[in-house]
C-alpha cells in the first residue's frame, strides 16, 4: 500500500512480519541455558578464585583449605550414618517450625488484610516482631526447652512467621477492589470470597513469603545449632573448626549451603507449577 510515494504497511505485511519477530525473541530453552551458562560461569570464577588464593599461601589452610580437600571429606561423609542423621536434625527442626508458621502466618495474614481492625490492632506486635533477632532468645529458650529439636523448631517459628503475615497481608489486599464488590453485591459469604476468591489471588505472594521463610528458616536452625550445640549441621561446623579439621568444617558449610538452594529452588519450582495459569507473575519461564 503507498500512499503519495510512500509505502505503508498493510495487514499482510503486518501478519508476514509476526512470525520474524517471533523467530528473533529468545525462547524460553534459550534463555534458560544462558541463564544456566552465567551461573556455571560464575562458580567456576568464584572455584577458579579459591584455588589461586590457597596456591599462593594467602591465607594458611587451617583458615582456608583447598577445595580438593574439601571435596575428599564431604565424598567421606557422605558414607557416614552421623552426616545423615545432622542433616535430618537440622531438617526436622527447620520444617516443624516452617510449617507452623505456614499455618499460623498465612491464617494471621488472611485476618488481617480483611479486617483492618485487627490489622491495626497486631500491627506493634508484626512491626516488632519482624525486626527481632530471634537467636537472641537462644539463651531462654535452652532453659526452658534444653538443646533437643524443640528449641530449633521455637526460634525458626520466631524467625519465619512474620514474613509469611506480611506476605499474606499484601497478597490479600492486593485483589482488586471491583471484584470484591462484585461478589458482595451477590451477598456470597465471606468465608467463600476468602476461598475462592482473595487465597487464589494472594497465592503468588504468599509463596514468595514462603520460599523467604524457608530460606530464613534454614539458616536459623543451622545458627542454632552453632550457637547452643544443638545437635546437628551446626554443631558439626562447630566441633571440627575446634578439631582443628577445617576441610570438614568446609564440607558441613557447603552443605549447608546446598541445603538452603536446594529449598529454595525447590519451592520456586513449585511455585511455577502452581501459578503456570498466571505467566504474568512467573515471568513467563
Amino acid at each position: 500500500m503507498t500512499v503519495l510515494g510512500t509505502r505503508t504497511r498493510g495487514p499482510t505485511d503486518a501478519a508476514s512480519s509476526a512470525p520474524r519477530r517471533a523467530a528473533r525473541r529468545p525462547s524460553r530453552r534459550g534463555r534458560r541455558a544462558r541463564l544456566a551458562a552465567w551461573r556455571l560461569g560464575f562458580g567456576a570464577a568464584v572455584l577458579a578464585l579459591w584455588i589461586v588464593v590457597v596456591e599462593i599461601g594467602l591465607f594458611p589452610l587451617a583458615l582456608l583449605p583447598s577445595p580438593g580437600s574439601v571435596v575428599v571429606s564431604l565424598a567421606q561423609e557422605l558414607l557416614t550414618t552421623v552426616y545423615w542423621t545432622s542433616l535430618g536434625l537440622t531438617l526436622g527442626g527447620a520444617a516443624i517450625g516452617f510449617s507452623a508458621a505456614a499455618v499460623i502466618g498465612i491464617a494471621v495474614g488472611v485476618l488481617t488484610g480483611t479486617s483492618r481492625a485487627a490489622e491495626a490492632s497486631l500491627r506493634l506486635l508484626v512491626d516488632f516482631g519482624r525486626a527481632f533477632p530471634a537467636v537472641a532468645l537462644i539463651t531462654v529458650l535452652v532453659l526452658i526447652l534444653g538443646r533437643g529439636i524443640e528449641l530449633k523448631a521455637v526460634l525458626v517459628f520466631v524467625a519465619v512467621v512474620f514474613p509469611v503475615i506480611l506476605q499474606t497481608q499484601q497478597g490479600i489486599r492486593n485483589v482488586p477492589t471491583s471484584v470484591l464488590e462484585t461478589a458482595r453485591a451477590y451477598r456470597v459469604p465471606q468465608a467463600l470470597i476468602v476461598r475462592r476468591i482473595m487465597l487464589p489471588s494472594a497465592t503468588p505472594s504468599i509463596l514468595t513469603g514462603l520460599r523467604l521463610a524457608a530460606s530464613i528458616g534454614v539458616l536459623v536452625a543451622i545458627s542454632t545449632e552453632v550457637l547452643s550445640g544443638s545437635a546437628g549441621i551446626g554443631d558439626r561446623i562447630t566441633s571440627a573448626q575446634i578439631a582443628g579439621a577445617s576441610s570438614l568444617s568446609y564440607a558441613y558449610i557447603v552443605t549447608a549451603g546446598a541445603l538452603g538452594y536446594g529449598m529454595n529452588v525447590g519451592l520456586a519450582k513449585l511455585q511455577d507449577t502452581l501459578l503456570r495459569w498466571r505467566p504474568s507473575m512467573t515471568g513467563g519461564e
